[in-house]
């Protein structure tokens, strides 16, 4: 009797865990990010993007966004409070029409995506009170030049990206596999 008894306190134990701890498939553990720019407090460099988002909305219809050369940005905004990185790396470009916006962001070990879609902005962002975690299904990759580095960013399974919390009506959209971004930033200003 008295190890059935144990055996359903650690059963139920083990449910426990599983139904109330953090278990959220959109995140995995981050591992950093092995940019130059990385130890960096402040700065403003630009660069271009190039590649392709395919993006489907609320409504399941797919649209392809080029970046063919487009102007890109990567500001570099000082953590006044350095609790887990010296600063937020927002990295930004649009797309050949000028008619949508991506933004990346880095932060500590976390990151987040989002895209001015349609005249709204979603996103997903991983950047909150622990800072460890990034998004699962986008790989980013850090290589370097003398005077470019290139943050190539690949989405390798759906992401869902909602839009803000003030929307009159929640929607969302996702990033679907094989789209790909490269952003090749000037390391000099």
């Amino acid at each position: 009797m008295k190890n059935i008894r144990t055996l359903i306190i650690i059963l139920l134990i083990s449910l426990s865990f599983s139904t109330f701890g953090q278990n959220d498939s959109r995140a995995i553990d981050g591992i950093g990010f092995d940019s130059v720019f990385q130890n960096l407090e402040s700065g403003n460099f630009s660069g271009t993007v190039n590649g392709v988002l395919i993006v489907k909305d609320s409504e399941n219809s797919k649209s392809l966004l080029d970046f063919q050369g487009s102007f890109a940005k990567l500001e570099i905004e000082k953590d006044e409070h350095e609790v887990y990185d010296t600063s937020y790396k927002k990295y930004s470009g649009k797309t050949t029409s000028g008619k949508t916006e991506i933004k990346y962001e880095t932060y500590a070990y976390a990151n987040s995506i989002g895209i001015e879609f349609k005249g709204e902005f979603y996103n997903l962002t991983l950047i909150d009170g622990a800072c460890d975690l990034v998004i699962n299904g986008l790989e980013y990759y850090y290589e370097s030049e003398k005077s470019t580095e290139y943050l190539i960013i690949r989405i390798t399974k759906e992401i869902e990206l909602i839009n803000r919390y003030d929307s009159k009506i929640r929607k969302a959209i996702k990033l679907l596999p094989n789209s790909t971004l490269v952003f090749a930033i000037n390391r000099n200003k």
